[in-house]
C-alpha cells in the first residue's frame, strides 16, 4: 500500500472526528490490498503452477498420493519449485543435491516442523517427531533415542530381533496365508519387548492389531492434502465436532494411541514397583526420569516415537519386499542362487553375510527406491530465509523432501518405473553412469538434516536379517486371491506412508530340510513356551 494513500486515508479520518464510516472504510481498503497478495508467487520465489487469487495452488494440491503428482511438476519446473497455499509457501526439492543443500547443509535452519491444530490435537505435543527442534521434547527425545541406539545396545537387542524373526519364520511355515498379519506382529513384536519388556505372540487382538490401527489413523491424519487447510484458514478451528471430520478423526485416533501407550506405561511401571524388571528401555528411562527431566507424557510420547519409527516402516518394507518377489520371479530366483552360493545348505545366514551378498543387497536398495516408505517424508519449516540456485526460500516455508520423485527422475535412474535391482549392481546409487552424483548417499530414503532417522541402524539389521533370511528359506508367489500387485493401487491411502494394502501369497519351504531348520531354531528360540512375556 503506497505510504500516500496511507496518510490521505488517515487524514480523511481525522478531518470527520474518526467517524465509524471512516474507519470501516480504511479497513475494507487494507483488507483489500492485503488480499491482493494472498495466494500469490513473489518473483525471486521457485516457479511452479499458475496461481489464482487468494487460493493460490489450495485447489491444486493433490489429495491422495501427492508424490505422483510432484514428480509430475517436478519434470516440468525443476528440482526446486513453489506452491502457494493461501498465504504460506510450500517449497518441493526433488534432487539430491537440492537436499544436500537445503535440508543437509543448512539443517539448523531447516529442521522445524509445521505446526498443526489435527497433530496437537492427536498428540498433544508429546510427539517429537512433529515437534520443533527448540521444543524441550524434542531435545531430550534425541538424546533418549540416541542412548537406545548407541553400538552397544545395538549389539544387545540383536538377541531379540533373531528370536522374534525365528517365530516369522515359523508363522510363514505353519500358516503362509496370513503373511502380511505375520510382518506386522514381527515388527510391532520387536519394538515393544525392547520398549516395553513383553512380547506379542498373536496379531489378532493384541497390542500389535492396536498400533497398527492407531498408527494408520494418524497418517491419515498427518496427510498434507487429505483435509482442509485447518492451520491456514483459522475459521475452520471453530466448525463444531459434528461437522468437521477432520476433528473426529483425530480424536479417534488421540483415544487409541492414548489408551495403547498409556496402558503399555503402566505396565513397566508396575514392573518397577513388583521389582519384576524386565530390562526394557522404558523402564530405565522411568527410573532415571529426575536425571533426565523428562515429564510423564515426554516418556510415553518417546515410546510413541520410538514404535512409529521402528515397527511401521519395517513392517511396510518388509511387504513391498514380498511384493517385488513375487513380481518378479527372477530377481528372486538369482537372489536364491546368490544366498544358496554363500551360506550352504545347512545353516542358517547370520548377519555378517550381508556384505557377502551384492546381489541381495541390491534388492533391498530397490526396494527402498521404488517403494520408499515415506515418498514425501515429513515435511520440514525453515526458520529464517535460505537461497538456492538463486531462489528465495522465505523464512516460515513448508519444505516437502520429494524422496519419490528424487528416486523416479527419469534424468538420473533408467526407466525408473521398473523395479531392477541391476542397477545398483551397475552403479553405487542405481543411478545412470553418467549422472551427476551431487548429494546422493545410500540412506536418502531415511529423510535428511537434523531430522535424519536416528534408527537407521536398526532399521539396517532389519533389512540385512529378514531379506537373507526369507530368501534362503521360501518361494514365494502370486496365489489367486488377486492382491499382491506391485503398481500403485496395490498401496493403501490417504496417508503419508506407501504401505502396501493387506495382500496374500503362495509361500512354501524350499525344501524339507530347511522346513525342519525352521521348526529346530524355533524351538531354541522359546524353550519356555511361545507366551512367555519376557525379555530374552
Amino acid at each position: 500500500m503506497e505510504p500516500g494513500l496511507v496518510n490521505y486515508l488517515f487524514t480523511k479520518i481525522m478531518v470527520s472526528d474518526f467517524s465509524v464510516g471512516a474507519v470501516f472504510a480504511v479497513l475494507v481498503m487494507l483488507l483489500i490490498l492485503k488480499l491482493r497478495t494472498v495466494g500469490t508467487r513473489d518473483g525471486d520465489f521457485p516457479p511452479g503452477p499458475k496461481t489464482t487469487p487468494v487460493l493460490g495452488n489450495a485447489l491444486d494440491f493433490p489429495t491422495s498420493f501427492p508424490h505422483i503428482k510432484f514428480l509430475e511438476w517436478a519434470q516440468e519446473y525443476g528440482d526446486i519449485f513453489s506452491l502457494k497455499i493461501l498465504d504460506r509457501t510450500v517449497i518441493v526439492i526433488s534432487s539430491a543435491a537440492a537436499v544436500k543443500h537445503i535440508l543437509d547443509a543448512n539443517g539448523a535452519r531447516t529442521g522445524n516442523r509445521p505446526r498443526s491444530v489435527l497433530v496437537q490435537r492427536v498428540t498433544n505435543g508429546s510427539l517429537m517427531a512433529l515437534e520443533n527442534m527448540e521444543n524441550p521434547i524434542w531435545k531430550h527425545g534425541r538424546n533418549a533415542i540416541h542412548t537406545f541406539l548407541t553400538k552397544g545396545s545395538l549389539e544387545k537387542h540383536l538377541k531379540t530381533q533373531q528370536a522374534e524373526y525365528s517365530h516369522f519364520m515359523h508363522d510363514i511355515l505353519e500358516d503362509p496365508e496370513n503373511i502380511f498379519q505375520h510382518i506386522c506382529r514381527t515388527a510391532a513384536s520387536v519394538m515393544i519387548t525392547l520398549l516395553y519388556g513383553s512380547r506379542i505372540t498373536k496379531y489378532e487382538r493384541s497390542h500389535a492389531e492396536v498400533y497398527f490401527q492407531g498408527v494408520k489413523l494418524l497418517n491419515e491424519v498427518t496427510d498434507p492434502g487429505a483435509h482442509p487447510p485447518v492451520d491456514l484458514f483459522w475459521p475452520l478451528q471453530y466448525v463444531p465436532k459434528r461437522w468437521a471430520y477432520w476433528k473426529r478423526l483425530a480424536d479417534s485416533t488421540r483415544d487409541i494411541r492414548d489408551e495403547l501407550y498409556g496402558s503399555l506405561y503402566a505396565q513397566c511401571e508396575r514392573a518397577i514397583t513388583t521389582e519384576k524388571h524386565t530390562g526394557c528401555y522404558l523402564e530405565s528411562l522411568i527410573m532415571n526420569q529426575e536425571k533426565l527431566g523428562m515429564t510423564r507424557d515426554e516418556i510415553i510420547g518417546m515410546g510413541a516415537v520410538m514404535m512409529d519409527a521402528g515397527a511401521e516402516t519395517s513392517a511396510s518394507f518388509l511387504q513391498s519386499f514380498i511384493l517385488a518377489l513375487i513380481n518378479n520371479p527372477h530377481v528372486q530366483e538369482k537372489g536364491q542362487a546368490e544366498i544358496d552360493r554363500i551360506v550352504g545348505p545347512d545353516r542358517w545366514p547370520e548377519i555378517d553375510d550381508y556384505e557377502k551378498v551384492p546381489y541381495i543387497r541390491a534388492i533391498a536398495d530397490e526396494v527402498l527406491r521404488f517403494r520408499t516408505v515415506l515418498p514425501i517424508a515429513i515435511p520440514h519449516v525453515n526458520t529464517t530465509e535460505v537461497y538456492y540456485k538463486g531462489y528465495r526460500i522465505p523464512e516460515d516455508s513448508v519444505i516437502f523432501m520429494n524422496t519419490y520423485g528424487i528416486y523416479h527422475d527419469p534424468d538420473f535412474y533408467e526407466e525408473p518405473e521398473k523395479f531392477d535391482p541391476e542397477r545398483f549392481i551397475k552403479t553405487e546409487f542405481g543411478t545412470k553412469e553418467d549422472a551427476d552424483k551431487t548429494g546422493y548417499r545410500n540412506n536418502l530414503a531415511f529423510g535428511a538434516g537434523r531430522r535424519i532417522c536416528p534408527g537407521e541402524s536398526m532399521a539396517r539389521r532389519t533389512i540385512m536379517l529378514n531379506t537373507m533370511n526369507l530368501l534362503w528359506a521360501f518361494d514365494f508367489k502370486k496365489d489367486g486371491s488377486g492382491t499382491g500387485g506391485q503398481g500403485l493401487e496395490s498401496y493403501a491411502k490417504p496417508g503419508i506412508e506407501l504401505a502396501p494394502k493387506p495382500f496374500t501369497c503362495d509361500a512354501k519351504p524350499r525344501s524339507a530340510t530347511k522346513a525342519q531348520m525352521i521348526k529346530d531354531r524355533y524351538a531354541r528360540a522359546f524353550p519356555n513356551g511361545v507366551d512367555s512375556a519376557t525379555m530374552f
